[in-house]
């Protein structure tokens, strides 16, 4: 059993079985051999089929099947195998897929593996990933806005409507659909010069009562302002929040207050919120759930409380006799006194009874330190509490009118208690609501009924302190003193101011107890505090809600889209308007040069540790995505975790991370996506491999996929660079 041969070793037990079937022994022997060696096989085919080697799971299956053909564990995990193998064939497929630009059929091939084996991490990474890029793409036109970007000069007195809109039309190429309902020959005066068409659109359609809903990214439909057509136009979108961490009361309460929707579905049991709202509506909650859901900070108290007390107590000196007593002597022969004796009574039988003479010569020291070091460990704004001593009983006796007794019991706490309530502050400061009592039993109290209290001396200490993260603050000064001094002297000569010395003895006894407490707080995981450019959000007015880009002040270009007519008196738009110095968004990304990558990685590893790779990213033109992929040699390099780097979240949108990391083909696949209207540009890191080298020698780590998600246009792609590492 122990070289696991299982197989021998049981054949053996059975051999006995059948020779001594009388014995005990070996019939138990034998359950207990098979019993444990099913279990070290299911570990082992467990272990196995973990790692992907699935043949030599089915094989070390079959082994125990032999011993236990009726094991249902044995052939779930037997089938699990299967479907595993499965689960890999269809993520070999959906990776074949999505290399070939087939996203929707790599994803029904992932859906399809999932069905085998709901969990299965890697199909379930790759499943999140298609579903990002394909929502992406998919993404309905008033989400993703207008793609002109271009910048628009207007100049109007008393026009029509029809004509301004026919000029923007000219000038940017933006096609508008009318409701039946618009007033078309409405009247618009409007002076705008190098405005974006986006706002240009925002102020025709807010002056004359009209909404807007964005067919496509060219095309805007254009409606009354009513709750009517709002209804008859307006899309709609179903968005479901599960919180993590904020409680979904105080979450609806805040999208009521700020959006002034109608009450959103809440489930306190899922901790849920679902809203039915327009796509700019569900942009707006989706920051503000962002900003809300964050996890609370904890910290770890270190505390110690000590307990100092010293005694001194000194008894010197000579203690005489303080008294003598007189006592009458029955008759020799008599047991006892009666009254004829006490006629012969003389000084032959008195006896007298004299204390012996004591000297005292004591001196006691003593030294007295009761520590306890507790940790606790508290989330910010939750109470802790610890109690580090006993529960005294209090028995109180309770009788009725008719004789009948009956006895109840209390407990009091008595020893170290100590109660602290953290607040841990976004610059790594730690404000702490302390209290500290330290009680000990005084004495017991015996009642005229009968019952039994105590006397319990107590010190207490409250207070609030503020510390940063690891400094120490010591709080002491409860101390407490008793002096006491006592003399046993014979009167008179006690009294002599030299001399009294030698007729006398004197006790003399001091304690001093003092309480001190040392906390130190260190934060564990403290609650991000949002820049300014996500804490703030340009919603429009009232009246037009959504999200909107931080109004910025628009370059002046040479580009004249306004020109004066003469013949009406009134500014129209050119009908061949100078679009030269307005590039059009593919050239503009063109223009903005390819996207680069580099590798940061250290100098010297060595087989066997841990080390940090960082792939950085520098892109002039505005980047919304970049799905890649990096090819790594699975035998000599294990990949340990896989995070985000900071280059899509600079702009300070939120950002949607997924990865994948196959071991057996050796593939790392990960897709970074964020809801930044502006995209993100410049340089930053954009992935952090965590990486361990198994064995020396040159390892290659090389990026076979990029894909750049523009926002404008297509984005060129530079020279995709490949990392050399020599392990030693």
């Amino acid at each position: 059993m122990r070289e696991g041969d299982y197989e021998t070793a049981i054949q053996g037990l059975q051999e006995g079985v059948t020779k001594y079937p009388e014995s005990a022994t070996l019939r138990a022997g034998l359950v207990s051999a098979q019993t444990e060696a099913v279990s070290r096989l299911l570990a082992q085919a467990t272990q196995q089929r973990a790692v992907g080697r699935f043949d030599d799971a089915d094989n070390t299956l079959l082994r125990a099947l032999a011993l236990d053909p009726r094991n249902e564990r044995i052939l779930a995990l037997q089938n699990d195998v299967v479907m595993q193998r499965r689960a890999e064939k269809s993520l070999d497929e959906a990776l074949t897929l999505m290399n070939s630009k087939k996203k929707e059929q790599a994803l029904r091939a992932v859906e399809s593996g999932l069905r085998d084996v709901p969990r299965q991490q890697e199909l379930l990474a790759l499943q999140r990933r298609l579903e990002a890029e394909l929502r992406f793409e998919s993404e309905p036109a008033g989400r993703r806005g207008l793609a002109e970007e271009r910048v628009i000069t207007l100049d109007f007195r008393n026009a029509p409507l029809s004509t301004v809109l026919e000029a923007i039309t000219r000038g940017s190429g933006i096609n508008f659909i009318l409701d039946r309902d618009v007033k078309q020959d409405s009247r618009v005066t409007l002076y705008l010069r190098s405005a974006r068409v986006d706002d240009a659109i925002d102020l025709v359609t807010g002056a004359h009562q009209l909404s807007r809903r964005i067919v496509d990214s060219k095309t805007v439909l254009l409606y009354p302002n009513t709750p009517e057509k709002q209804r008859e136009h307006q899309e709609q979108i179903i968005r479901v929040f599960h919180l993590g961490h904020a409680e979904a009361k105080s979450t609806a309460a805040l999208l009521r207050g700020m959006l002034r929707i109608k009450d959103p579905f809440v489930d306190e049991r899922a901790n849920l919120i679902a809203l039915r709202e327009t796509p700019e509506i569900i942009a707006l909650a989706e920051r503000l759930v962002a900003l809300h859901d964050v996890g609370e900070a904890e910290v770890m108290l270190e505390v110690e409380i000590l307990e100092i007390k010293t005694t001194r107590l000194t008894e010197l000196g000579i203690n005489f006799p303080n008294s003598f007593s007189l006592t009458p002597l029955p008759i020799p022969g008599a047991t006892g006194l009666t009254v004829s004796s006490m006629k012969s009574l003389n000084s032959d039988r008195i006896g007298v009874g004299v204390a012996g003479l004591l000297v005292n010569l004591r001196r006691e020291v003593g030294d007295f330190n009761i520590l306890a070091n507790p940790r606790i460990r508290a989330k910010s704004r939750e109470k802790a509490r610890i109690l580090i001593g006993d529960k005294v009983p209090v028995i109180t006796s309770n009788s009725t009118a008719t004789g009948f007794l009956s006895e109840s019991v209390s407990y009091l706490d008595v020893g170290i208690k100590l109660e602290v309530e953290p607040t841990v502050s976004p610059d790594d400061e730690v404000s702490i609501k302390l209290g500290l009592e330290v009680s000990s039993l005084a004495k017991e109290i015996r009642t005229a009924g009968g019952s039994l209290a105590y006397q319990i001396g107590t010190r207490n200490a409250n207070t609030i302190l503020r510390l940063r993260d690891g400094e120490t603050q010591l709080l002491a000064g409860l101390i407490s003193n008793e002096d006491r001094s006592s003399a046993n002297r014979v009167p008179g000569l006690g009294d002599l101011p030299v001399l009294g010395r030698l007729f006398s003895s004197q006790r003399d006894d001091f304690q001093r107890t003092e309480l001190v407490l040392a906390i130190t707080p260190r934060i564990l995981r403290n609650a991000p505090r949002p820049d300014i450019a996500q804490a703030e959000m340009w919603v429009g007015s009232e009246m037009a809600t959504r999200l909107r880009a931080t109004p910025t002040r628009v370059p002046m270009t040479s580009a004249s889209v306004a020109a004066a007519t003469p013949s009406t008196g009134l500014a129209s738009p050119a009908a061949s308007a100078n679009t030269k110095a307005v590039s059009p968004p593919a050239a503009a990304a063109a223009a903005a040069g390819p996207v680069q990558l580099s590798w940061q990685a250290p100098s010297e590893l060595k087989a066997g540790a841990e080390f940090v790779v960082t792939l950085g990213l520098a892109s002039n033109a505005p980047l919304r995505g970049a799905p890649l992929e990096i090819g790594f040699p699975a035998k000599s390099l294990e990949v340990l975790e896989v995070t985000e780097g900071a280059f899509f979240r600079q702009s300070g949108g939120a950002t949607s991370f997924t990865h994948a990391v196959n071991a057996t083909t050796g593939r790392i696949s990960a897709g970074i996506l964020t809801n930044d209207t502006g995209g993100a540009t410049g340089q930053g890191n954009l992935l952090q491999l965590r990486l361990k080298a198994k064995a020396p020698g040159p390892i290659d780590l090389v990026i076979t996929s990029l894909k750049p998600i523009a926002l404008n246009g297509v984005a060129a792609i530079g020279e995709l660079p490949t990392l050399r590492l020599d392990v030693k």
